[in-house]
């Protein structure tokens, strides 16, 4: 079972600026949801995790403050992607405070146990500016697959398919170009409380709390 974090654990975990300090490129976050789509998954996965994210980058944004880049494939398009500037169903990239600000449900940070090498970092990156100028569309079916087959019948093996994507694809498939997840996983069958399974990952940081310090 997995001891989720407290913030003393990261004893200057103070506030969003404090992440925005400590977080590390290729850390995950991971968030639960109160919705029917995410109490689903929670039913299917017997798991609080119903979708996850990957840090690209900690920048500036727009209002010049120091921010927390995430790249993710989902279905809100309430915000336009930061790269392309299009409200795309699938594959963008998002500043995290927005999603901690609009998101109804908690937030954890997931950080890695070591940094990204130079070259894991780069072919990570590369891969998914890439996906988000492509704008790879969210991949439903395979996502309906894998979360909800278990309540249907046993788990059956799942065709590798990165034409389209669903948020623990997307993570996993960038953990392995990045060097820290085994490479003969198939990123098509991992859901998030999976990704959480990674043993490359320290135990996960409930942040939801911070939104209102940014």
């Amino acid at each position: 079972m997995i001891r989720h974090a407290q913030d003393s654990d990261y004893g200057s975990l103070s506030s969003y600026q404090a992440l925005c300090q400590q977080i590390k490129i290729g850390d995950v976050l991971t968030f639960s949801g109160q919705d029917i789509p995410s109490s689903v998954v929670k039913l299917a996965t017997r798991s609080h995790y119903v979708h996850v994210a990957i840090v690209l980058s900690v920048e500036s944004n727009s209002q010049q403050q120091l921010d927390i880049l995430i790249a993710e494939s989902h279905i809100d398009i309430s915000l336009p992607s930061v790269g392309t500037g299009k409200r795309v169903l699938g594959v963008q990239f998002q500043w995290l405070s927005d999603r901690l600000t609009e998101h109804d449900g908690q937030v954890w940070w997931v950080p890695l146990k070591q940094p990204l090498t130079p070259e894991g970092l780069c072919q990570m990156q590369a891969w998914l500016r890439e996906i988000e100028a492509e704008r790879i569309p969210y991949d439903f079916l395979q996502a309906i697959e894998v979360g909800i087959e278990p309540l249907v019948k046993p788990k059956a093996e799942t065709r590798l398919d990165l034409s389209a994507l669903f948020c623990s694809e997307l993570v996993t498939r960038a953990l392995q170009l990045a060097n820290v997840v085994d490479a003969t996983l198939n990123p098509s069958e991992q859901t998030p409380s999976d990704v959480m399974q990674f043993p490359c990952f320290e135990k996960p940081v409930l942040i939801h709390n911070l939104v209102d310090d940014h």
